[in-house]
Formats: structure tokens, C-alpha cells, sequence
């Protein structure tokens, strides 16, 4: 049997720094030719975004292009276990292309990728156990080391009411996240 989860992290707003230049963690240096998107910027699909990403160990310079956000039917899960308000939510399809710029690897690791409402409430992508013909391949790779390329999908599944507005890279504080419009 095929699961899956539903989350929500409900956003908080804050006001924004006096400045929008990119997070770089403590003692980071950032590698050779890769330029940093301004925290806070807001971009079209199909536009990169590279910021600093630290999933635990190692922190690297990652760029990550939303390539294309589709609406997909509740009746793509009808072989899964879903709760009764899993079973009434809006499922979107967010395709991924990410690069590691380097220095460290993030091997198997989810990216800071969330879909933010109108009501600016944050959901992450829903993890799925078994397969998806719609949507596959939610995790980088297991090897994913330094000018590796990956193509990726994640699931939301958003309640019924909640409209999506963008898609939010946040390796960081909420109010330093990139906002991808679809």
C-alpha cells in the first residue's frame, strides 16, 4: 500500500531586513564564478536561483530552477491511503532542476522548496512512499557531489480553499526566502 503525508508549517510574517543581499553561512566561501540570488528576490519559472544550503554536515552553493508547476487531479492518488482531508486537497506537481555549485555534496538530501498560499501559510512537499508515475523522484540523488545535475518532482497537496501563489527556496529565515511565481 502506498502512503502519503500531508504537513503544514504555517509562515510568519516579518519584516524584511534593510538589506536583500544573499545569506552566506559563517566562514562560507562562496566558490569561484557562482553569484548568490538577493535574499528576498522574487523570480519567473524557469529562472535559477543559487543560494547557500546547509541540510546538516556541509553547507554548498546549490542553484535551483523551478521548471514547471502543474495542477494535478486528487483522482492521481486513488491508489493511495489518504486521509479524509488529503482526499479533498488541490495537488500541485513542482518540477525541479538543481545543481550543487559546490564545495560539499547533498547526496539524497530534500531541498528548502515550499509552496506558499495566499493566506501565507507554508506547505512543505508531501513525502510519498511507493511510486508516482505523475511525479517521481522527490530526493536528490544519493551521489550528489559538486557540478552534479539533478531533475526532481514534488508533490503538494493543498487544502481545499488555499490558492498557490509561489513557490519559496528557503535554505534559511522565511523572510530571506526566493519566490518563484508560476
Amino acid at each position: 500500500m502506498a502512503v502519503l503525508s500531508l504537513a503544514t508549517v504555517a509562515a510568519c510574517s516579518s519584516e524584511p531586513d534593510d538589506t536583500s543581499s544573499p545569506k552566506v553561512p559563517k566562514g562560507f566561501e562562496v566558490p569561484s564564478g557562482v553569484t548568490l540570488t538577493d535574499a528576498g528576490s522574487t523570480l519567473a519559472v524557469g529562472k535559477a536561483a543559487t543560494v547557500v544550503y546547509d541540510p546538516g554536515g556541509a553547507a554548498t552553493a546549490v542553484s535551483v530552477r523551478v521548471d514547471r508547476v502543474a495542477k494535478g487531479s486528487i483522482k492521481d492518488f486513488r491508489f493511495f491511503s489518504l486521509d479524509a482531508a488529503s482526499k479533498k486537497a488541490n495537488p500541485y506537481y513542482v518540477r525541479i532542476t538543481a545543481t550543487n555549485r559546490g564545495p560539499a555534496g547533498l547526496g539524497g538530501s530534500s531541498l528548502p522548496v515550499y509552496a506558499r498560499t495566499v493566506s501565507n501559510t507554508l506547505f512543505p512537499p508531501n513525502e510519498l512512499v511507493g511510486t508516482f508515475k505523475p511525479c517521481p523522484d522527490a530526493r536528490l540523488p544519493k551521489s550528489f557531489l559538486a557540478g552534479s545535475t539533478a531533475k526532481i518532482c514534488l508533490i503538494y497537496l493543498l487544502p481545499p480553499g488555499e490558492k498557490l501563489e509561489t513557490i519559496d527556496i528557503q535554505p534559511g529565515a522565511e523572510k530571506d526566502a526566493i519566490h518563484v511565481e508560476p
